[in-house]
Formats: C-alpha cells, sequence, structure tokens
C-alpha cells in the first residue's frame, strides 16, 4: 500500500481575496507563489492566491458570480469562511485512488494532469467527508521520477473547479462513501444520525 507523504496544501474560502492576502503576506509572513484569476466556467469562476512559508502551503479562493452564484460564494454562505478541503500529497495517486475506491470512496472526477515550471501535477478530489459539511479531501501527486512540482496548474484548477460546479448545476448532494449503505462500525445512534443526514 502506497502512504501519503504529508499535507500538500490547505485550501480556504474567503469573502475578501485581497484582505486575506495580506493578512497572510504582510503580517503572517508567507509569499505569493501563485495566483488566477476567474478560474472556473461561464457560469461562475474564482479568483485564487497560493502562500507559502517553509512547507506550509494555503490557497486562498474567492468567488465570482456570474450567470449563478460561484461554489465559493455558495460554500461560504453555508459553512463561513474557512478550510474548503485539505490536500494529501501522495507518491502514487493512482494507487491510492484504486486502493480508496475498494473500500467505496466516491470522487468528484477524474485525476487531473498537469505541469507547471517545475515538472508534472495530478490532482483529484473526493466529495464531502460527512453529511452536511463542505469539507473534502484531495490527492496531489508532485514526484515524478526526478521532477517534482511545486506550484499549481490553472487547467488542473479549472477542471477541478468544473466537476465541483457540474454538481452543483444538478443539486447533486454526495458525500466521500454512501452512508445509507455501507455499514458502518457506530454504536446504532451515531450510525443512525449520519445516515438520516445524507
Amino acid at each position: 500500500m502506497k502512504d501519503a507523504t504529508g499535507i500538500d496544501h490547505i485550501t480556504l474560502c474567503v469573502k475578501n481575496l485581497a484582505a486575506t492576502e495580506f493578512l497572510f503576506t504582510q503580517i503572517l509572513g508567507f509569499h505569493v507563489i501563485w495566483s488566477a484569476k476567474d478560474v472556473g466556467s461561464d457560469k461562475s469562476s474564482m479568483d485564487t492566491v497560493v502562500v507559502q512559508r517553509g512547507d506550509a502551503k494555503i490557497a486562498l479562493m474567492q468567488g465570482r458570480n456570474k450567470e449563478r452564484k460561484s461554489q465559493i460564494c455558495e460554500f461560504v454562505d453555508a459553512y463561513g469562511e474557512g478550510v474548503q478541503h485539505i490536500a494529501l500529497e501522495v507518491d502514487d495517486i493512482e494507487a491510492i485512488c484504486r486502493e480508496w475506491e475498494t473500500h467505496g470512496v466516491r470522487f468528484s472526477g477524474d485525476i487531473k494532469e498537469g505541469r507547471d515550471g517545475f515538472g508534472p501535477l495530478k490532482q483529484r478530489f473526493t466529495y464531502p467527508l460527512f453529511p452536511d459539511c463542505g469539507l473534502f479531501l484531495e490527492l496531489t501527486q508532485r514526484q515524478h521520477g526526478q521532477e517534482e512540482s511545486k506550484t499549481f496548474v490553472r487547467a488542473t484548477v479549472e477542471s477541478l473547479y468544473k466537476d465541483i460546479e457540474r454538481d452543483q448545476l444538478k443539486g447533486v448532494a454526495r458525500t466521500i462513501i454512501d452512508y445509507e449503505t455501507l455499514p458502518l462500525p457506530f454504536e446504532e445512534a451515531p450510525a443512525a444520525s449520519f445516515r438520516q443526514a445524507s
């Protein structure tokens, strides 16, 4: 079994990207390593800035409403500003995906592939961890032989955004596993509360 090698980054949804970038760069000592504007589709999108201090990377995202409300704005309305997903860095994303899928894990789309200025990047998102919870996981593979990506790729970020937007437009709400049918190792009350909320 392949293992996660650590936390690649944490992503925050915010209302004011400029103010949040100022907080991280001018007060908390981070520096900007990547940014992109209007990432998404013609229906909705987002602006993003990734900041880093040492090995800690934090992606900041603010929604842009167009024909409909951005999924980032919907997240903030539902859960407040804060952590949307945690990205685990892995050494073999295909192996981890196969392992998780044998245990019933559901992903919102396929593996996305791209290259930054340093090397290949592969990413994939799960659905939210729990019913009525916006938090999900991302798998990220940066190391590929002698090459290692260090930042992000607009095309993969946009593709990941569109996966979530697709379900948003359909009104689909899924969780990382099927809490309705999978046997859960909980006592009856907690299991029932999970199933009622899904």
